[in-house]
C-alpha cells in the first residue's frame, strides 16, 4: 500500500495538477453560467409575458399585435437555443474532463501492474465479441461502453471494459418506450489455456429456472460435475459432454469456487468457453466515481481504481490462465481452427482504432459509427 500511495504521487499526482487546475476554472464558469441562467432568462421570461398580456388587452390592432407577437416567439426561441447551447457546452466540458481524468488514473495504474497493459478510454468490448460469447441473447437496442483495457499477462492476451446493453419495451397503453438493462458491469474476455472446439456455458443455479431464464445457445445440454458444491451454486451447459469435462477440470471448479467467492452475488455472473476463448459477465462491477466537485487530489479514489482492475487483471491468476495446455487435445474433438478474437489481439486487424476520435471500431468497418469518420 505504501508503494501504491508513492507511486500515486510521484507518477499520478504531477499529471493531474493541470486536470485540477481546468476543473476549478471549469467548476468557477459553470457556476457563473448557471447563475446566469436562473437571473437573466426569467427576468426576459416575465418581461415579455407581461408585453404579451399588455399587447393582447390593449393593442386592438391585428398587424401590429401579430408583429409583437412574432417577436415575443423570436426572443423566447433564442433564449431557449441559448440554453440549449450552455447546456451542451457543460456537458462537453464535463466529458471531456472525465476523459482527461480516466486516462490519466487508468492508464497509468494499468501500466502500474503490467507495462504491456494499454488504456484507450473511448473503445470497449465490440457488439461483435459481446455476441460471439453467446452469454445473452437478447436483443439490444442500445450498446454503450467505455475504458477498454487490453494487452498481454504472461502467457494470456486479454481485455476488459465497461459494458451496458439495453433492450427497448414499448407499453403502447401509455405510449411510451420502457429501457430494461440487459447487461450492466465488466465484460472480460481471455484466451483460454485449453484448445478446444465447442460451447460450454456456466451460468448461477437457480433451482428449476436456470436455463429457463438464462438460455445460452441451443445445441447444449445441462452437464453435472463430480463437485456437487459446484453443481449447488452453477449450472453447466455443454454441446459436448467429452469437451465440458476436459474444459471444466477438477483444479479448475476449485478455482471457480474461490472466485465465486469474491464476486458475491455471483447471481449476477455469467461465463462461457467458446471455441478456446472464455468470456466473462460480471454485472455490478462499475467504475469508480471521478471527482468533480472535490479535488482530483484524492488517494482513495486512485486506490478504488487499482482495486477495480486488480479484480480483472487477477482474473488470470485466479483462474490459473497462463498454465498452457495448448499441446492437449480433447477426447472426441479436434483442436479449433477458427481464428481466436483473443490470441489475435497484437494483430492490426483485431484492435481497429478511428483516427479522429479513438474510438474501437470493427475491423471490416468503413465508417466509425461514433463519429462518422472515414476509415482507412
Amino acid at each position: 500500500m505504501d508503494d501504491f500511495y508513492k507511486f500515486i504521487d510521484e507518477k499520478i499526482f504531477p499529471e493531474l495538477e493541470s486536470i485540477e487546475a481546468k476543473r476549478k476554472k471549469s467548476i468557477e464558469a459553470i457556476r457563473k453560467k448557471i447563475v446566469s441562467m436562473l437571473c437573466v432568462i426569467p427576468v426576459f421570461i416575465i418581461i415579455f409575458f407581461i408585453i404579451g398580456i399588455v399587447t393582447v388587452t390593449y393593442i386592438t390592432n391585428i398587424i401590429v399585435a401579430s408583429t409583437i407577437g412574432g417577436i415575443i416567439f423570436v426572443v423566447y426561441l433564442i433564449i431557449f437555443v441559448v440554453y440549449c447551447c450552455i447546456i451542451k457546452s457543460i456537458i462537453k466540458k464535463y466529458e471531456k474532463y472525465i476523459s482527461e481524468f480516466s486516462s490519466v488514473i487508468i492508464g497509468n495504474i494499468a501500466k502500474s501492474i503490467d507495462n504491456n497493459l494499454e488504456y484507450a478510454r473511448n473503445s470497449h468490448i465490440t457488439p461483435s465479441e459481446y455476441k460471439a460469447s453467446g452469454l445473452f441473447l437478447t436483443r439490444y437496442d442500445r450498446f454503450d461502453g467505455k475504458d477498454l483495457v487490453y494487452g498481454k499477462l504472461d502467457k494470456t492476451e486479454i481485455k476488459f471494459s465497461y459494458l451496458s446493453t439495453y433492450h427497448n419495451e414499448i407499453k403502447a397503453n401509455i405510449a411510451k418506450i420502457v429501457e430494461h438493462p440487459i447487461f450492466d458491469g465488466l465484460f472480460f474476455i481471455a484466451d483460454f489455456n485449453k484448445r478446444f472446439s465447442g460451447e460450454v456455458y456456466l451460468i448461477p443455479h437457480i433451482p428449476g429456472l436456470g436455463f429457463f431464464f438464462h438460455s445460452p445457445r441451443s445445441g447444449t445440454k445441462k452437464i453435472l460435475l463430480e463437485n456437487h458444491n459446484f453443481n449447488r451454486k452453477f449450472d453447466v451447459y455443454g454441446s459436448d459432454p467429452v469437451v465440458t469435462m476436459y474444459t471444466i477440470s477438477t483444479s479448475f471448479v476449485d478455482r471457480l469456487l474461490n472466485f465465486s467467492r469474491e464476486t458475491y452475488p455471483m447471481l449476477f455472473t455469467r461465463m462461457s468457453l467458446i471455441n478456446s476463448t472464455l468470456y466473462l459477465a460480471i454485472w455490478g462491477k462499475y467504475k469508480p466515481e471521478v471527482p468533480v466537485r472535490g479535488t482530483v487530489f484524492n488517494k482513495k479514489i486512485c486506490y478504488d481504481y487499482l482495486k477495480q482492475l486488480k479484480f480483472a487483471t487477477g482474473i488470470v491468476e485466479e483462474l490459473n490462465l497462463n498454465t498452457r495446455i495448448w499441446t492437449q487435445t480433447p477426447p472426441n474433438s479436434q483442436a479449433s481452427t477458427s481464428t481466436n478474437p483473443i490470441t489475435s489481439m497484437d494483430s492490426s486487424s483485431s484492435i481497429k482504432f478511428c483516427p479522429k476520435c479513438n474510438y474501437n471500431v470493427e475491423p471490416a468497418d468503413t465508417f466509425c459509427s461514433n463519429c462518422g469518420q472515414l476509415l482507412k
